[in-house]
C-alpha cells in the first residue's frame, strides 16, 4: 500500500504484537517458563470444552515451559508428549496428513519417548508419508520402526505388514512376500488372530495378481473363514473386492460387479473409506470394459464411479492411489470421444504415478496416451509414448504393464507397416510373460505373437 495510510486498527494491532514480542524477549527464562506453565494449566482446565483442537497449543506451552531452565522432577516432557500425540491424532482425523506426519516424527525424536514409543510414532509417520506419496521417506521410517521393535513380536509383525503393503503397492512383489510372510509367522507366534488376518489378507493381495475369479475364491477362502471367526466384516469386504477384481481380469463382468458392489457395501458399513474408494474405482473399470448393454451408458457410469473414487481420495488426502481413477477417467473419456478431457486426465495420472513411483499406473498412463494418439491417427506419437512407457518401468516388477506396453507397441508398429519390429516386440512381450509366471498375461502375449506370425491364436 505504497503512498496510502494503513487503517488505524491495523497499525494498532501491528504495534501491539511487536511490543508484546519485544516484552516477551526481555523476560528472564525463569519468568517465561512460569508464564507458559500458567497458560498450560489454564488451557488444561478448559480442554474438556475446547476439544482436541487445543492440544497443539498445550504441547507448545509444555515445550516452552522447559526452555532455558532446569526443572527437576517435572512431568512437563510427558505432558508435552501426550499433547503432541493428541495433536497428531486430531490432524489425521481431519485428513491434515502432512501436519500429522510431522507431529509423529517430532514424537519419535522426543527425548522422553521410549524405544517402543519411537517405533510406534515412526510407523504412524511412515503410513501418513506413504499416503502423501513420499515413498522413500515412508520406507525409511517404517524400516527404522522395525529396527526399534527388538523382541516385541507383535509390533514387529505390525510394522512388517505395513512395509510389505508398501512394497506391494509399487509392485516390489519379492520384498512384499518376504515381509508379509515373516509378519504372518510372528503373528501366529503371538497368537493374535486379528494380526494374523491382516498379514494373511495382505499376503493374498500379492499372490492374487495373476488369478482369475475361481483361483481368487480359493485363495481368499481361509481369509474369509478367519474373518468370520473373529467377526471382522471389513476383511470380508476387502476379500470380496479382490475376488471382484480377479473376475474383472478374467472378463467376467457380471461376477465382478456383484463382488465389488458387495465389497463397497461392507466397507462403507465398517467405515473403511480408503478401501471403499479403491473398490469404487475398480467398479468403474468394470463399466468401462464391459460390452453388454448400452455402451455409452456404461462409459458414463464408469466416469461417474471414477470421479467418486477420485473425490474420496482427495478428501482423504491420499495422493498415492489418485493415479488409478485418473487413468480410468482418461480411458472412459477417450472411449466417449472426448479427447481433450482424456489427454488432461492421462497427463495428470502420469504426473501422480511418477511422483509416487507406481510403475503399474505409469505404464497404464503411457498406454492411455498412446491409445489417444492412435485414436486420432497419429501412429508416430503413439509409438513414441509406448517406447517412453517401456523405458520408464523397465527396472520394475510390473510385468503385466510391460507386456501390455510391448503388445500395444507391436500392434502400432504392425499397423504402421513395420512387421519385423512388430514381431520383435511381441517376442519380447512373450518372454517377459513366461518369466513372470502369470498364466493370464502369458496367454495374452502368445495370442498376439501367433496373430502376428499368421498362426491361429488358439493353436
Amino acid at each position: 500500500m505504497r503512498g496510502a495510510e494503513l487503517p488505524a486498527e491495523v497499525v494498532y494491532l501491528f504495534r501491539h504484537a511487536t511490543l508484546r514480542d519485544a516484552a516477551y524477549q526481555l523476560l528472564p527464562p525463569s519468568q517465561r517458563s512460569r508464564l507458559h506453565m500458567q497458560a498450560l494449566e489454564v488451557l488444561e482446565e478448559g480442554m474438556l470444552t475446547s476439544g482436541l483442537d487445543a492440544a497443539a497449543e498445550l504441547a507448545q506451552h509444555a515445550r516452552m515451559a522447559q526452555e532455558g531452565v532446569t526443572l527437576i522432577g517435572t512431568d512437563l516432557p510427558l505432558r508435552e508428549l501426550r499433547y503432541l500425540r493428541l495433536s497428531a491424532v486430531c490432524a489425521a482425523g481431519k485428513y491434515e496428513n502432512s501436519q500429522a506426519a510431522d507431529l509423529w516424527q517430532r514424537i519419535a525424536r522426543h527425548p522422553a519417548s521410549t524405544k517402543l514409543e519411537r517405533a510406534d510414532a515412526m510407523a504412524e509417520a511412515a503410513l501418513l508419508s506413504w499416503m502423501l506419496g513420499r515413498g522413500p521417506e515412508a520406507l525409511r521410517l517404517i524400516s527404522q520402526a522395525i529396527d526399534l521393535c527388538g523382541d516385541d513380536k507383535w509390533r514387529k509383525a505390525y510394522c512388517l505388514i505395513e512395509r510389505g503393503t508398501m512394497h506391494r503397492d509399487v509392485r516390489e512383489n519379492d520384498d512384499a512376500m518376504r515381509d508379509l510372510s515373516q509378519a504372518l509367522e510372528l503373528a501366529r507366534q503371538c497368537g493374535d488372530k486379528q494380526l494374523q488376518l491382516r498379514a494373511l489378507g495382505n499376503l493374498c493381495t500379492v499372490q492374487d495378481q495373476g488369478l482369475t475369479r475361481a483361483g481368487a475364491v480359493d485363495l481368499y477362502a481361509p481369509v474369509i473363514k478367519l474373518a468370520r471367526e473373529i467377526g471382522d466384516v471389513r476383511a470380508i469386504g476387502i476379500s470380496e473386492g479382490q475376488i471382484g477384481q480377479a473376475a474383472l481380469r478374467g472378463g467376467n463382468y457380471a461376477e465382478a460387479e456383484t463382488h465389488l458392489r458387495e465389497a463397497i457395501r461392507l466397507l462403507r458399513e465398517t467405515g473403511d473409506r480408503l478401501n471403499e474408494c479403491e473398490m469404487t474405482g475398480a467398479l468403474g473399470d468394470v463399466f468401462r470394459e464391459r460390452t453388454d448393454g448400452d455402451r455409452r451408458g456404461n462409459l458414463m457410469q464408469a466416469v461417474q464411479l471414477q470421479r467418486e473414487a477420485l473425490q474420496m481420495k482427495e478428501t482423504l488426502g491420499f495422493l498415492f492411489q489418485k493415479a488409478h481413477p485418473l487413468a480410468g477417467l482418461a480411458a472412459a473419456h477417450r472411449l466417449l470421444g472426448m479427447y481433450p478431457e482424456a489427454e488432461r486426465y492421462a497427463r495428470e495420472a502420469l504426473e501422480v504415478a511418477t511422483e509416487v513411483g507406481d510403475p503399474q499406473v505409469i505404464g497404464i498412463a503411457y498406454l492411455e496416451r498412446a491409445a489417444l494418439f492412435e485414436a486420432q491417427g497419429d501412429l508416430m506419437a503413439a509409438e513414441r509414448a509406448l517406447s517412453y512407457g517401456i523405458v520408464a518401468i523397465e527396472d520394475s516388477q510390473a510385468d503385466d504393464a510391460k507386456v501390455d506396453l510391448l503388445a500395444a507397441l507391436a500392434q502400432v508398429t504392425a499397423k504402421a507397416g513395420d512387421a519385423e519390429a512388430a514381431l520383435s516386440y511381441a517376442q519380447t512381450a512373450e518372454a517377459i510373460a513366461v518369466s513372470s509366471g502369470d498364466t493370464r498375461i502369458r496367454t495374452r502375449a502368445r495370442q498376439l505373437l501367433r496373430a502376428l506370425q499368421g498362426s491361429p491364436s488358439s493353436a
